[in-house]
């Protein structure tokens, strides 16, 4: 009988995250960490353990939370405002030509993001891997708040061991944004850097959701935190279904493996877009 109740529980709350999942991509909802919070409180909800997810998640939320004004702070720093109508001479401290000329270097003289784009890019058209490249684009953070959701159901010590280094990789990504300021693909076109580049989320969005109501419908905390333009360096976009992988390998052996697909499709979105 429990072990029924528990699949049950477990199908109405994969059923729900599902629903989730489509109502934010038709609405146009961004994927950010407050509103999955909310949404994983529902699930809590679900499995009776509502008193235990507030002590044990609001921290953990509370710090990420901390981290993004942290970001922006930082951002602000090097910045010291809007980029949009600065060149780049007024920001030497910003890595840039250093970083492309890497790139051509371990890529046989090519740029891995015009080289995709070159390839797989049409202007108009959308294809099926756009649209997928951005969902698992919009997925990079909320992935590993699913995993820990997963790992507090099951075993609580995991998921403290999983959200420690969940969160001592992003406050350290902090301090070498900080120390290393690094522009990405987008602001390195709009410094003449990367002539050529295109932006495939940008048609991509528009077939998904021709008319967003992101500020109509929805609770909005993390947009309330200034982003920080130049924080390329490191790609935490790539880094968080990375600790996915390394602690779901740790604890489930060969099992973990299964994440690795994932893995490198969001490296790929990452790339492309």
């Amino acid at each position: 009988m429990r072990r029924r109740y528990g699949l049950l529980v477990g199908s109405l709350f994969v059923a729900y995250m599902g629903f989730a999942v489509g109502l934010y991509l038709w609405r146009g909802i961004y994927f950010t960490p407050d509103r999955w919070a909310i949404l994983l409180l529902v699930g809590a909800l679900l499995t009776g353990r509502l008193l235990s997810f507030v002590r044990d998640w609001i921290p953990f939320v509370l710090l990420i939370f901390g981290y993004e004004v942290l970001r922006g702070i930082a951002g602000t720093i090097v910045t010291a405002g809007d980029l949009s109508l600065r060149l780049r001479g007024d920001y030497p401290n910003v890595q840039l030509e250093g970083l492309i000329a890497a790139d051509r270097a371990l890529f046989g003289g090519h740029l891995p993001t015009l080289w995709l784009q070159e390839r797989l890019y049409d202007a108009g058209i959308v294809h099926w891997y756009d649209i997928g490249a951005l969902l698992f684009y919009s997925l990079h953070f909320v992935f590993p708040l699913l995993f820990a959701f997963a790992l507090w159901l099951r075993v609580r010590e995991r998921f403290w061991q999983f959200t420690l280094t969940f969160l001592f990789m992003t406050y350290s990504a902090f301090a070498i944004f900080i120390l290393y300021p690094a522009a990405p693909p987008w602001l390195a076109y709009r410094w003449g850097q990367m002539p050529g580049l295109v932006f495939p989320a940008d048609q991509a969005i528009r077939v998904i959701a021709p008319k967003r109501f992101d500020a109509l419908d929805t609770v909005a905390i993390w947009g309330n935190a200034s982003p920080n333009p130049v924080a390329a360096m490191p790609s935490l976009h790539a880094a968080f279904p990375w600790l996915v992988l390394l602690f779901a390998v740790r604890y489930f052996g060969r099992r973990g493996l299964l994440f690795l697909p994932y893995n490198l499709l969001v490296w790929f979105s990452v790339v492309y877009l």
